[in-house]
């Protein structure tokens, strides 16, 4: 073999048959690119051909119920991992590589059609008849399996979609055209002709769905072959990249909402390719109620699932980061744990190095900073994680401009919700009216789903009561702690630290964290139990640092200049609204964010909560037609559970705490024995200190601190270790 290229080795029997790999020699010449999607290619190959051996088993009849079932399992596994190739090529190939091959090679696609149409024609004898020869498999079994050739379907269509387009290149193999017909096992090319398809460009990417195994195709037609409905076609505007339904078209106002993006430019055409139903397919109109990061992070998430998202939010943005009034604590102290990092990271890439740039501090734990836990100093030598402190303004600033980046996500300002609509037990929209104004006019938004990220002052249960419906239990733990934030302009403490925190318990209830924001600033915030907060003034503010159980902050802010006032809090309980409960299931609902479950602001979780609510929407949403919004709910719940076990978990000892959820009796207070054992090791013990360091940032179950073997031995067994009263080195 001679100087292959992609097309040349792409019909080679050996790659078929055999699946030879390149040798060094082959391998000089190929790009990178060429050599990762040949890979990718027999890899694709191999699982579809393994794929379509289970099928001829099932459908041979040749051995009994359990055979066929574990069969359909391991189909749809590696039909899961088909899509996840061509998931691996969308997210790691340069769209120009995609364009060249097309250019270089002719081709979209190596597989070959006749396996496609196979797979095809036998997941739908499956799916609609059964095995007519032999014991059937599990019906749900089969359905998975179906659910998985449609979303693998739909990868394929939609990665060359937005890859290659359907402009002409240089051979009849090219384009989204030729591979749809190749997908219906069609070889009239010709019959895609620009009156059934649009010109696809990379935006349409997300607009351009496939109904494989609906009733036309069950005939034998495809259904994106088919041309749309005259009602269709009367419908159709270019709402999100893509159209909405007939059925949507009464949505209400919220289609002439103020962007936060630009319009659409004029060089884009609507979209015809025949969409999902939203009731079987996805989740259709979706409207969330707040437009922080939680409801921006949940917007992302939905829209890659929905027809369209409406975001509402009270205040009107700025072009430029800055405090909101509805978001009260944008002028307090915020931390992104590791945990919050990381999701931040899978959910926006490249959103961190962008807070960076921004001057986003990015610190480590211990190592960085001061931490005084115990009545001792941490060890800075202890293994520590990474956290960033970007100031919330600027946070919410970039995230906005992400989310509303997507064609798909709305936003609609200066607008307040003031019900849902629908029925107990069925949400099917909101009524808002525009904030200003004598007597603003009641509009109504209908949504096939409504999410709740309101926050802290959500009124859903309200709302819900006025329609009759059940409000949701709540578990609460007030300690009544508040506090307060001042921002400075100092220097940076001694022994090269970059910042304090000072760690609240039952025996020391004064608190503060010292951490440093863009702009060459200090934010401070400290905080106290019931009837000791903070003063709201510069000079009692530094003197109320003065009774922290160590001098160093305290030495440290009277040689710093106060920016303005401090600004205080005081809503401080931990509430949990249980959603997720049965009795409480509302069709149409989802409740994320502080609306679902309000954390003590001194653990510094709430915004890696809300990354991490919405990492769970997307993994239970990944390759699924549609969910019930009770299991989102769910998911939700199980995401925030960590974050309120350890801020309940530390509450619950406090002096004067009270709430329905507050951990008491003879095992807690055996348990908080136990823990005291625990934190006295922390300062000294590298074992115990990043076990419940990873347990503070989320990164790892409370339970690991009293089921690890490791922490066990030396919180029992082990003396703690020597005090460290002075000011931690590195």
């Amino acid at each position: 073999m001679t100087s292959p290229n992609y097309a040349t080795y792409l019909h080679l029997p050996e790659l078929l048959d055999l699946q030879r790999p390149l040798t060094p020699v082959d391998q000089q010449d190929l790009s990178d690119s060429e050599r990762l999607f040949i890979v990718v290619h027999q890899a694709s190959e191999t699982l579809l051909s393994q794929v379509l051996v289970d099928l001829r088993h099932i459908a041979s009849g040749q051995c009994g119920r359990r055979c066929h079932d574990r069969r359909a399992q391991r189909a749809t596994r590696l039909v899961g991992a088909l899509e996840g190739q061509l998931k691996l090529l969308h997210h790691t190939l340069p769209r120009e590589d995609f364009l060249l091959f097309r250019h270089r090679f002719g081709t979209a696609s190596g597989v070959q059609s006749k396996q496609f149409h196979e797979l095809f024609a036998r997941v739908r004898k499956l799916t609609k008849h059964g095995d007519e020869d032999g014991p059937a498999a599990d019906p749900e079994l089969l359905t998975a399996l179906d659910e998985a050739v449609r979303r693998w379907r739909h990868t394929h269509i939609e990665l060359v979609a937005h890859m290659l387009g359907d402009r002409p290149g240089s051979a009849e193999t090219s384009g989204l055209r030729w591979l749809a017909a190749r997908l219906d096992g069609s070889s009239d090319t010709a019959s895609y002709s620009s009156s059934d398809t649009a010109s696809y460009s990379s935006s349409d990417t997300a607009s351009y769905t496939v109904s494989y195994g609906s009733s036309d195709t069950a005939s034998g037609t495809a259904s994106h072959n088919a041309e749309p409905s005259a009602a269709e076609q009367q419908g159709a505007c270019p709402v999100a990249g893509g159209r909405r339904s007939t059925g949507q078209q009464a949505a209400g106002p919220e289609a002439e909402g103020p962007r936060a993006t630009e319009p659409p430019t004029a060089e884009r055409q609507p979209v015809t390719a025949p969409r999902r139903a939203a009731a079987a397919d996805g989740l259709g109109h979706v409207v969330v109620v707040g437009g922080s990061v939680a409801g921006l992070l949940t917007a992302h998430v939905l829209a890659g699932h929905a027809e369209r998202v409406t975001v509402l939010e009270r205040d009107q943005y700025e072009d430029t980061p800055g405090p909101r009034a509805g978001v009260p604590q944008s002028r307090h102290t915020h931390v992104l744990l590791t945990s919050g990092m990381n999701a931040l990271e899978e959910l926006l890439p490249g959103l961190l190095p962008a807070l960076e740039d921004a001057g986003a501090p990015r610190l480590a734990v211990p190592g960085d900073l001061g931490v005084w836990q115990a009545g001792q100093w941490i060890s800075r030598r202890n293994p520590s994680r990474p956290i960033m402190t970007p100031s919330r303004p600027l946070l919410e600033h970039h995230v906005r401009r992400r989310v509303l980046d997507d064609p798909r996500v709305h936003v609609r300002t200066g607008v307040e919700v003031t019900g849902l609509l629908g029925r107990p037990g069925h949400i099917t929209g909101v009524a808002v009216r525009a904030r200003g104004g004598d007597h603003p006019a009641r509009q109504e938004i209908e949504a096939d789903l409504v999410v709740d990220a309101s926050g802290r002052a959500s009124r859903t249960p309200a709302w819900l009561a006025d329609l009759g419906a059940p409000a949701p239990a709540e578990e609460l733990v007030e300690t009544g702690r508040a506090y307060a934030t001042c921002v400075f302009h100092a220097d940076h403490p001694p022994e090269d630290l970059d910042g304090f925190y000072i760690v609240p318990d039952a025996g020391q209830p004064l608190g503060a964290i010292v951490l440093p924001v863009e702009g060459d600033r200090w934010m401070v915030t400290l905080s106290g139990p019931r009837g000791e907060a903070p003063p709201g003034d510069a000079e009692g503010f530094v003197e109320f640092a003065g009774r922290l159980p160590h001098s160093a902050p305290h030495k440290w802010l009277r040689s710093a200049r106060p920016v303005g006032r401090p600004a205080g809090y005081r809503h401080t309980a931990n509430r949990r609204r249980r959603y997720d409960r049965p009795g409480q299931h509302n069709t149409g609902l989802l409740v994320v964010g502080d609306a679902a479950c309000a954390l003590n602001p001194v653990y510094g979780q709430g915004l890696s909560v809300a990354a991490l609510n919405a990492v769970a929407l997307r993994e239970e949403l990944a390759g699924k037609r549609a969910v019930p919004s009770r299991t989102l709910q769910r998911a939700v719940f199980r995401s925030a559970r960590r974050a309120w076990d350890v801020a309940t978990g530390a509450d619950s000892p406090m002096p004067g705490v009270t709430g329905n959820a507050v951990r008491s009796g003879p095992a807690a207070r055996l348990l908080t024995r136990y823990l005291d054992r625990v934190r006295a090791h922390v300062p000294h013990d590298p074992v115990v200190c990043g076990t419940q360091r990873d347990v503070l940032f989320l990164l790892a179950p409370p339970r690991t601190l009293v089921t690890s073997p490791r922490v066990l031995r030396r919180a029992l067994l082990s003396p703690a270790g020597p005090d460290r009263s002075a000011p931690p080195t590195p």
